[in-house]
């Protein structure tokens, strides 16, 4: 979800002024582990026999006319491709939602025979990279209310 505007220029000031001391709220760890990353559903993907996966990006769709003019002119490729080696690509087939960082951290810990720090480490630096490229975003899961219905528990009467 991104911010709105007047928070992201708040925010984009303090970074810039730090004698105003204004910073974005600080997510404590617990409940950064129990965000759920979910992959862009613009990017496709493939798992090759070698344990690599290739990612691909395709172009920007917002692009100015002036960058698609420049783009067309130094003749950029429509899509790029992103190469994951088999940790990576272990993680990436993860992030479809259903798992929480906490559970990718323990399931990459035990595929991998590494501690929990080490795999701790290295999972939340590859979601965060993957993050800031917008390949991925994170979202929390709202438990259903209570005083919601599910139509197939309703009995008639």
């Amino acid at each position: 979800m991104r911010l709105p505007l007047k928070t992201r220029l708040y925010y984009g000031i303090g970074r810039h002024l730090p004698f105003l001391n204004i910073r974005p709220p600080e997510v404590d760890r617990k409940s950064a582990m129990t965000l759920r990353p979910g992959r862009n559903a613009q990017l496709t993907w493939e798992k090759r026999e070698s344990g690599e996966t290739i990612l691909t990006v395709p172009e920007n769709p917002k692009a100015g006319r002036v960058t698609k003019l420049m783009a067309r002119w130094l003749k950029v490729p429509n899509e790029r491709h992103v190469e994951l080696d088999e940790v990576g690509g272990y993680v990436w087939e993860l992030c479809d939602g259903d798992h929480t960082v906490e559970s990718i951290v323990q399931k990459t810990g035990r595929q991998y025979k590494m501690n929990r720090r080490e795999a701790e480490v290295s999972v939340t630096m590859f979601l965060q990279m993957l993050h800031e490229r917008n390949f991925i975003g994170f979202y929390k899961k709202v438990p259903k209310k209570s005083w919601q219905r599910n139509p197939e528990e309703e009995v008639k009467v």
